[in-house]
């Protein structure tokens, strides 16, 4: 696990958050509606490999799942803990998996830390992509080409205009930044992923251009910022002390099942 993105300066920017912010109106206003329909006019397999293949992995790499996952595995590892006050169980534990007793614990402290950041992450960008999409209250290119609904529609929950901005982008992006803030591994592949996540939802008929570039960043962003303001200064009381990788923190989560 590792830290060492400089906390990701660039998407904490106010130049980046106005860049974001001009670039998002501007598709709105010009370029939504033209690249929408000139994606329905373009080979098949464009629109089959992003919706017979992406959207399926969209399904995986989602709150919906991950957040069930965190929020388990959290129950499991604050119970391994209580359970490791017994001395007994402790020194079980310990020797079964050849782990001094300070690093044991101190690890568990540490992934409890990181599971609580990824839980809050994906309720904090969620909270507020859900806040924009009342506030602002745009049309699904659907409804708005197939049923003459209006662009947009202030201040309203109706599924139908939610469409700015994409909540699928937002999610897949916040997951894609958790990803590469712990385990810095495949960043890459997890950008793209997420990216073609928010594409996929074009060619579902979902969305706009302009609804992923601002829920890209929704999701990318806030993670970040919790890290910093909540997180960043209890991980750092760990630098220099010796944690059990990943691997051996899920073991001892299927061990608890046995002690």
């Amino acid at each position: 696990m590792q830290h060492s993105k400089k906390e990701f300066k660039l998407l904490l920017s106010v130049r980046l958050f106005f860049i974001v912010a001009v670039t998002t109106l501007f598709f709105f206003h010009f370029l939504d509606l033209k690249i929408y329909l000139f994606s329905k006019n373009l080979n098949g397999y464009f629109a089959l490999f992003f919706i017979k293949i992406i959207n399926p992995i969209a399904k995986i790499f989602n709150p919906s799942v991950i957040f069930p996952m965190a929020l388990l595995t959290l129950i499991l590892a604050k119970d391994l803990k209580k359970v490791l006050n017994n001395p007994q169980k402790l020194s079980t534990v310990t020797e079964r998996l050849a782990i001094k007793k300070q690093v044991l614990m101190s690890s568990l402290d540490y992934y409890l830390l990181i599971i609580k950041h990824i839980i809050f992450s994906i309720i904090l960008s969620g909270l507020v992509l859900h806040i924009l999409k009342y506030i602002l209250g745009v049309s699904r290119p659907k409804y708005f080409f197939n049923y003459d609904y209006e662009r947009y529609n202030f201040f309203n929950i109706e599924h139908k205009v939610n469409s700015l901005p994409s909540g699928h982008t937002q999610a897949a992006f916040t997951i894609a930044i958790l990803f590469i803030l712990y385990f810095n591994r495949y960043n890459l592949f997890f950008l793209l992923l997420a990216a073609f996540i928010g594409i996929s939802r074009v060619f579902m008929s979902a969305h706009f251009p302009s609804d992923l570039i601002i829920g890209a960043y929704i999701g990318a962003v806030f993670p970040i910022i919790l890290y910093n303001l909540k997180f960043k200064k209890d991980f750092l009381s760990f630098k220099e002390q010796k944690l059990i990788d990943f691997n051996v923190f899920l073991k001892l989560i299927c061990i608890r099942f046995f002690i």
